[in-house]
């Protein structure tokens, strides 16, 4: 459940398509059924509406293919985080939630190491709709890149204004959409805290 100003936020853009899916993702109840801690499944569903299914190939770019759910790709992070070829990736989503949730942490690490995480309890607003930054919304910005110089980093140092220069990428999409729709999960399995909602957790007797 995500608490948004107004209005819950779209997660569904920047699908990783197969030639014959339109519309990718796994449901928080499949993730968990092949391993995903229960207090980070939504939030993984919401990653992996804007990535794939478990089955999922992206189109080659540049000589570039990605795998899964989360779309791991053969440029650097599926030799990193996973063990074997890409078909064997593909046919065992436990392997790609054990993949994601180490990739994550590190996402963070970075995200800490180098002052993302400061834009944590700010407004961002994207097209209307506004929320405030959770740990999520950093985690879901890291998609565009963790790092300095990268888009979320020169949204931060421009004191969270989605119109500067350098905070979308070459296609327009804005980094604040990522922050908006990501906003307000539980990603504890990842950051150790919460500042989300975990409806899954809630629904439980």
């Amino acid at each position: 459940m995500i608490k948004i100003s107004s209005i819950f936020a779209n997660a569904g853009f920047l699908l990783a398509m197969t030639s014959t899916i339109a519309f990718a993702g796994e449901s928080a109840i499949s993730l968990m059924r092949a391993g995903m801690p229960s207090n980070c499944a939504e939030y993984a569903e919401n990653v992996s509406k804007s990535e794939g299914s478990f089955s999922s190939v992206s189109p080659v770019v540049n000589g570039v293919t990605c795998y899964g759910a989360f779309q791991f790709c053969n440029s650097g992070t599926f030799q990193e985080f996973y063990n074997g070829t890409p078909q064997q990736f593909l046919n065992d989503p436990s392997a790609q939630v054990a993949a994601w949730i180490p990739y994550q942490q590190r996402e963070w690490a970075k995200a800490q190491r180098n002052g993302m995480t400061s834009a944590i309890g700010k407004e961002v607003c994207y097209k209307g709709t506004c929320a405030n930054v959770t740990q999520s919304s950093i985690l879901k910005a890291c998609q565009f890149g963790c790092g300095k110089g990268g888009k979320l980093d020169n949204l931060v140092k421009s004191g969270m204004d989605c119109n500067a220069p350098g905070t979308a990428d070459g296609a327009g999409t804005s980094v604040c959409k990522y922050l908006v729709s990501g906003a307000g999960y539980d990603v504890s399995c990842i950051t150790n805290s919460s500042d989300g909602t975990n409806c899954i957790a809630l629904a439980k007797p």
